[in-house]
C-alpha cells in the first residue's frame, strides 16, 4: 500500500496533524512549565517575604532591647562600660537583620532608611553614655528625654511601616507583569495564573494573620498603654495595659472605661488640652500624665504612676477611628532625675542645699529685692576649732555634729530663708528679704545662740563655737560674686578679732580693688620676668668661709617698682597661685645653681616652701623633675619648711618630707622656736638642719632668756645629730655669742643683706673669711 493510502475510519495521521500534536503538546509543556515556573515564583515570594518579616521583627526587637540596657547604666545597676559591650552586640544583631531584609523583599531604599533610624538612635544613646560615664548623670538623663527616646519612638515606627507593607512591596510588579503577559493565553494559562494569585493570596493572609497575632500578643503582653479616643473623649480602644491601668477587665456596653477620669485630677485639663491641638498630619503631641499605680508597680507615693503620652491623629484612617495615644511608664526615669538633681543641689552630708543652689536663689533673691527695693541679707558661718574634734575623735564625729549644727540652724531661721553648707564646716544663710543690716546682724546673733547648748554625738557631749560674717545687699555690694566675697571677708575679720560677728567694714577690707590689680599682676609676672632672686649668704663659723645662700624672691614690678615678699606671697597663698610661685622660684634658684656649678663655684642653695606646698601631694615629683630638668645634683638644695607649716598636718607633712629626703634633698625647719613642734614629732621628721627663729637671735645680746634659748636649741639640734643655723645676726656681739656657743652657720644683715646675683657673686669674691672662735670682729663688706 502506498504511504498515502489508507483504510475506511482510520484517523488522518499526516505530517500536518502529527505537527499539530506536536505543536499543541509544546503548548502544552509550554503552558505546564508557565504553570510551575508561576507557582514557584509566588511560593518564592512568600517565602521571600516571610524571612523579611521576621528580619524587621528580629530589629523592632533589638531596638526594646537597646532601650533596656541603656536604662540599667541610667539607674546605676551596671556600668557603662558592661552596658557599651551590650549594646555593641545588640547593634551587629540589628545590623544583620537590616542586611537580611534588604536581601530579601525589603529594597535598597526602605534598607537604608532603616539604618539611618538605627544609627540615629544609637548616636543619641552614644552621647548619653559619654556624659554618664563622665559623671554627668542629670545631664545623661536630660539627653536620653530630648533626644534618645524620640530616636528611638521613630525607629520602631519606621520598622512597623516596613513590616506592614514588605509583602506587597516585594510581589505586586511581578505578578502584574505575569498577568499582563499571560492575559492573551488559553483559559489554561489563565487557570494556572489564578491558581497561583490564589496560593499568593492565601501566604500573605498567613503572613497577615501571623503579624497580626503577634502584634496582639506585644499589646496584650505589654507595659505600654494604647488608647484610641476621639476629640470628644469618647474611647474607642483600650490595650489590655490600659484595661488594667484604669481598672475592670475592659469595656462594657455600659460601663466604659474613661481615661479622664483614670487620670490624676490635675492632669485631666491638660490632657483635654492636649487632645484638642492634635491636628491630621501634624507633629504629635507629648506629655506627661499620671494613672493609677498597680499594686505591683506602686510609684512613690504608692497611688500614681507617671505615663509619658504621645497623641498622634492618623486622618482619615477609618480602620482607627480616631486619636491615638500611646504611652510608657517613666515613673522611674522622673525618679532618678529628681534624685540626681537633688543630689546636684544638695549636700550629701547634711541634706541642706550646696553653694550651686545658694547661688540660683542668691540669683533670684536679689532680682526681686531689686524690684521691690527691699534688701538681702547673707551671712556666713565658719565653725571655730572643729579640726580639733576631727582629729581627736574622727571624722564620724565632726560629721555628726555637722548635721546637727545644720539642724539647728534651720530650725531658727524663717521658712523663706535658705541655709546652706558650702564645703568643710562652712555653712551659709541667705535672707531673702531682710530689713537692714542690724536685722541682718540680729539673725547673726539669734544663730550665735543656738550653739550655746552642747551637742550629743555617740554620748559625748561636744561645745563648738562660730565666726560670723554679716553683708546686705545695695550697703555691702549688688551681686552675688561681691557680696560672697565681702561676707568671707567679714568672716575672716570675726575669727581673728574674736567678734564671733562682724558686718563687713571696707577700711579693713585686703581684697581692695588694688589687691585685685596686684593678683592679675602677679599672675602675669609668673608668665614673665618680673620676678627675680636676691640671694643671702650662710657663713660657716667654723672655717669662716661662704658655706651657701638663701634663695629669696623679689617682684621687680614695671609700675610699682620692688615689692616685697610680704605683700604678694600671702596673696599666692590665699588664691592658689602658690604652687606655680613656688615652682617659679625653684626653677630660677637650680636655674643659677646650674651656672654656678658650670664656673666650679657651686653653694649649698635653700629655697622657703610655704605651709599651703605640704598640701600638695606631687611636689616631691615637681622637684626631681626640675633637680633633672636642670641637670643640679640633689645634695646641692636644701628646701626650707616653718614649724607651724608642718604642724598643719604633721602627718601628711612628714610622708611628703620623707619622700622628699629621700632624694637626696637636705630638709631645714626654719624660724624654729616659734611653733609647736614637740621633740617626739622632731625625731621622726627627716631634717637635717634647724634654723633658729630670729625674734631669738636678734635680742640675745640685750635679752638673757633669749640667749639661754639660743644655746638651748642649738645644744638640741646637735644632740640630735643636726646643723644649728642663726639667723637674724645684725651686729658682732651676736655673731661673737653665736660663735661661742659653736652654732654651725650664720646669716643676716651684720654678714651682707640679700643681694642680686651680680652683687652676691662679688661679694663672694671680696670675703675677706672668717677666723674662727677668734671672737674678732666681722668686716663690715665694702659696698658695691
Amino acid at each position: 500500500m502506498s504511504p498515502s493510502a489508507r483504510t475506511a475510519g482510520e484517523p488522518f495521521a499526516g505530517p500536518s496533524a502529527r505537527r499539530n500534536a506536536v505543536s499543541t503538546a509544546m503548548i502544552v509543556v509550554v503552558l505546564v512549565a508557565l504553570a510551575v515556573a508561576g507557582a514557584a515564583y509566588f511560593t518564592r515570594a512568600g517565602a521571600e517575604s516571610t524571612r523579611t518579616e521576621r528580619s524587621l521583627g528580629t530589629l523592632a526587637t533589638e531596638l526594646r532591647v537597646q532601650d533596656a540596657i541603656r536604662w540599667r547604666a541610667d539607674g546605676g545597676r551596671t556600668t557603662v562600660e558592661v552596658v557599651e559591650a551590650d549594646l555593641a552586640a545588640s547593634r551587629a544583631r540589628a545590623e544583620d537583620a537590616i542586611s537580611v531584609a534588604r536581601a530579601g523583599t525589603l529594597g535598597e531604599q526602605a534598607a537604608s532608611a532603616l539604618r539611618a533610624a538605627h544609627d540615629a538612635y544609637a548616636a543619641a544613646v552614644d552621647v548619653e553614655m559619654d556624659r554618664l560615664a563622665d559623671g554627668q548623670a542629670a545631664e545623661a538623663l536630660a539627653q536620653g528625654q530630648v533626644t534618645v527616646e524620640p530616636a528611638l519612638q521613630s525607629a520602631l515606627a519606621l520598622v512597623g511601616s516596613a513590616e506592614r507593607a514588605v509583602v506587597d512591596a516585594a510581589a505586586r510588579a511581578k505578578v502584574a507583569s505575569d498577568l499582563a503577559a499571560l492575559s492573551a493565553l488559553v483559559l489554561a494559562v489563565a487557570a494556572a495564573a489564578l491558581q497561583g494569585r490564589r496560593r499568593l493570596g492565601e501566604t500573605r493572609a498567613e503572613q497577615a494573620d501571623r503579624s497580626e497575632r503577634r502584634f496582639r500578643a506585644l499589646v496584650d503582653q505589654s507595659a505600654d498603654i494604647v488608647v484610641v479616643i476621639d476629640h470628644a473623649g469618647a474611647t474607642h480602644y483600650l490595650s489590655p495595659s490600659a484595661e488594667r491601668r484604669l481598672g475592670g477587665d475592659g469595656p462594657g456596653p455600659d460601663d466604659r472605661l474613661d481615661l479622664f477620669s483614670g487620670a490624676h485630677p490635675d492632669d485631666r485639663a491638660p490632657l483635654r488640652a492636649a487632645l484638642a491641638s492634635v491636628r491630621p498630619g501634624a507633629q504629635a503631641v507629648v506629655l506627661e500624665v499620671r494613672l493609677p499605680a498597680r499594686p505591683t508597680d506602686a510609684g512613690d507615693d504608692g497611688a500614681w504612676r507617671t505615663f509619658e503620652l504621645t497623641i498622634q491623629d492618623p486622618g482619615d484612617d477609618a480602620g482607627i477611628g480616631g486619636l491615638v495615644l500611646t504611652g510608657h511608664d517613666v515613673t522611674e526615669p522622673r525618679r532618678l532625675q529628681r534624685e540626681l538633681e537633688h543630689r546636684a543641689l544638695h549636700d550629701s552630708l547634711t541634706g541642706l542645699p550646696n553653694r550651686a543652689l545658694l547661688g540660683d536663689r542668691f540669683d533670684q533673691a536679689l532680682l526681686s529685692a531689686s524690684r521691690a527695693g527691699t534688701a538681702v541679707g547673707l551671712l556666713l558661718i565658719d565653725l571655730d576649732r572643729f579640726k580639733e574634734i576631727n582629729d581627736t575623735l574622727g571624722h564620724h564625729y565632726g560629721d555628726q555634729l555637722l548635721v546637727q549644727v545644720g539642724t539647728r540652724f534651720e530650725s531658727a531661721l524663717r521658712a523663706s530663708d535658705t541655709i546652706a553648707r558650702l564645703g568643710g564646716d562652712e555653712f551659709a544663710v541667705l535672707l531673702a528679704d531682710v530689713g537692714g543690716l542690724d536685722a541682718a546682724m540680729e539673725v547673726a546673733h539669734t544663730l550665735q545662740a543656738t550653739l550655746t547648748s552642747s551637742f550629743v554625738v555617740d554620748g559625748i557631749e561636744l561645745d563648738v563655737e562660730a565666726s560670723i560674717g554679716v553683708v546686705v545687699s545695695g550697703e555691702h555690694g549688688a551681686d552675688v560674686t561681691t557680696l560672697m566675697q565681702r561676707a568671707d571677708i567679714a568672716m575672716y575679720v570675726a575669727k581673728q578679732r574674736n567678734l564671733r560677728v562682724s558686718a563687713y567694714d571696707p577700711g579693713g577690707d585686703e581684697h581692695s580693688p588694688t589687691r585685685l590689680a596686684l593678683l592679675g599682676d602677679l599672675r602675669r609676672a609668673l608668665r614673665g620676668d618680673e620676678l627675680v632672686l636676691h640671694y643671702q649668704p650662710k657663713v660657716s663659723l667654723s672655717t669662716g668661709e661662704v658655706c651657701g645662700a638663701e634663695a629669696l624672691v623679689r617682684w621687680q614690678h614695671p609700675e610699682r617698682g620692688l615689692i616685697p615678699p610680704s605683700e604678694f606671697i600671702p596673696l599666692a597663698e590665699n588664691t592658689g597661685l602658690i604652687g606655680p610661685l613656688t615652682r617659679h622660684v625653684l626653677n630660677l634658684a637650680l636655674l643659677q645653681q646650674r651656672r654656678w656649678i658650670d664656673n666650679g663655684s657651686p653653694l649649698k642653695l635653700a629655697v622657703n616652701l610655704s605651709a599651703r606646698n605640704l598640701l600638695d601631694e606631687r611636689l616631691d615629683v615637681m622637684v626631681a623633675e626640675l633637680l633633672a630638668e636642670h641637670g643640679v645634683p640633689a645634695r646641692w638644695l636644701t628646701l626650707e619648711v616653718t614649724e607651724s607649716a608642718i604642724m598643719t598636718d604633721p602627718k601628711r607633712a612628714r610622708e611628703l618630707l620623707e619622700r622628699i629626703a629621700e632624694q637626696g634633698i637636705e630638709i631645714a625647719i626654719d624660724d624654729f622656736g616659734a611653733g609647736y613642734t614637740s621633740l617626739g614629732q622632731l625625731k621622726h621628721l627627716p631634717v637635717t638642719e634647724l634654723k633658729i627663729d630670729l625674734s631669738y637671735v636678734t635680742t640675745m645680746d640685750t635679752d638673757t632668756s633669749n640667749s639661754l634659748i639660743v644655746r638651748s636649741v642649738i645644744e638640741l639640734g646637735h644632740n640630735l645629730g643636726l646643723s644649728a643655723v642663726a639667723e637674724g645676726v645684725e651686729s658682732a656681739a651676736i655673731l661673737t655669742g653665736l660663735t661661742s656657743f659653736t652654732c654651725d652657720v650664720a646669716q643676716g644683715y651684720h654678714l651682707s643683706r640679700p643681694l642680686p646675683v651680680d652683687a652676691f657673686d662679688r661679694w663672694c669674691a671680696s670675703w675677706p673669711g672668717l677666723v674662727a672662735l677668734t671672737g674678732v670682729e666681722i668686716p663690715q663688706p665694702r659696698p658695691f
